[in-house]
């Protein structure tokens, strides 16, 4: 009897552990079914395209002289008149100063002196020997080596002539070198000599005569960096704005490129043309110029959420066409506050995770909406 009863107890306790068993082995499926349709249901996906990525960059500038020119005596002498000073403005051609030598005055006199001379006697030489050439026609008047010698007398003169004229154009040159004429328009900002003051080649000088700048037109120069230049064309309209100028704003477009990286700021120098007839600015002020740079060529772009960065790579989670999650790795370009450019194996329409989670695997089914 109390083994029946005894069996009977441990037949109740079997149906009970089975029966236990089996609800929690049905809860957990459910549960993570209920979890899987919530992932599926929390992801998110946008489609890679090519459009661009453009966000507002701002650089610092620096104003220079258009054309800008250390004035140096080309002669020797003694500054003779000064007649700009700094502040002045100037015309192509006009006079600023004039130096005086007296030794380069008393060489030219000199210098022409010996070129009348030499011509004179090649005159006389070319008239001798056209007589001696018209009675060298009479026969036996006019031996051949007499008229051979008046034909090289007659050319040495031609060359002594020559000679004496390029020695009288030289020192008449120099003599134009004693007044400085202005270069081309602009202002004189810098001036280090007064009358009576000893200048040339052989000075030592502290500093030119003069400094002079053309200020109608300026160079505005920026330094653009490498992951921006490439995405930059000559003719871009810029924005900027001068520091000594708080809120105005000025336009101008990009006019030269270097075409090369500084090998010291790995960036390329570009340069913006200012027309400043006003006068308002000065070279050497400085700007902030605001560029919006184009897309790099060949650059993809999807959302900054998307693209996953880890110790190792970079990556994003593609959704192939069975609905399988691919991981793809990719290097990162320009990027917005929103946006970011891509470099990898994917293509323009492919399906990408905007909101990826640390607990998606490669090759894990997503459900598309």
């Amino acid at each position: 009897m109390k083994t029946i009863h005894y069996n009977y107890l441990l037949l109740l306790l079997s149906l009970c552990i089975f029966s236990g068993c089996s609800s929690s082995e049905s809860a957990d499926t459910k549960s993570k079914k209920m979890t899987g349709q919530k992932h599926a249901a929390n992801f998110k996906f946008v489609q890679v395209s090519a459009s661009k990525v453009g966000q507002e960059i701002q650089l610092p500038g620096e104003f220079l002289a258009f054309q800008q020119v250390s004035i140096y005596p080309k002669a020797d002498g003694f500054v003779q008149k000064v007649l700009v000073d700094r502040g002045s403005f100037v015309h192509r051609g006009q006079v600023l100063m004039v130096l005086e030598a007296p030794e380069t005055e008393q060489q030219l006199v000199a210098a022409r002196s010996n070129y009348l001379k030499a011509q004179a006697m090649l005159v006389a030489s070319k008239e001798h020997y056209r007589r001696l050439k018209a009675s060298s026609k009479i026969t036996g008047s006019v031996s051949a080596l007499d008229l051979e010698s008046a034909q090289a007398r007659m050319m040495a003169d031609s060359a002594a002539a020559m000679g004496e004229a390029a020695n009288f154009e030289a020192l008449t040159q120099i003599k134009s070198y004693l007044t400085v004429r202005a270069p081309f328009d602009g202002v004189i900002t810098e001036r280090n000599v007064h009358p009576g003051a000893l200048v040339g080649s052989g000075v030592s000088m502290s500093g030119p005569m003069l400094m002079l700048q053309q200020q109608n037109r300026l160079r505005l120069v920026v330094d653009i960096p490498e992951s921006y230049s490439l995405g930059l064309r000559q003719g871009k309209q810029v924005t900027f704005q001068v520091n000594a100028m708080p809120g105005k704003l000025f336009n101008g477009a990009i006019s030269r490129r270097s075409g090369n990286m500084s090998q010291k700021f790995r960036s390329e120098t570009v340069e913006i043309d200012v027309n400043n007839s006003s006068g308002n600015i000065r070279p050497g002020m400085f700007a902030e110029i605001m560029l919006s740079p184009e897309g790099t060529r060949g650059a993809l772009t999807v959302p900054r959420t998307a693209v996953i960065s880890s110790t190792e790579r970079q990556y994003v989670i593609r959704v192939n066409a069975s609905g399988a999650a691919e991981f793809v790795e990719v290097r990162q370009g320009q990027q917005s506050s929103t946006m970011s450019e891509v470099f990898g194996n994917l293509r323009v329409g492919d399906k990408v995770v905007v909101n990826p989670r640390d607990d998606l695997r490669e090759g894990t089914q997503i459900a598309m909406n």
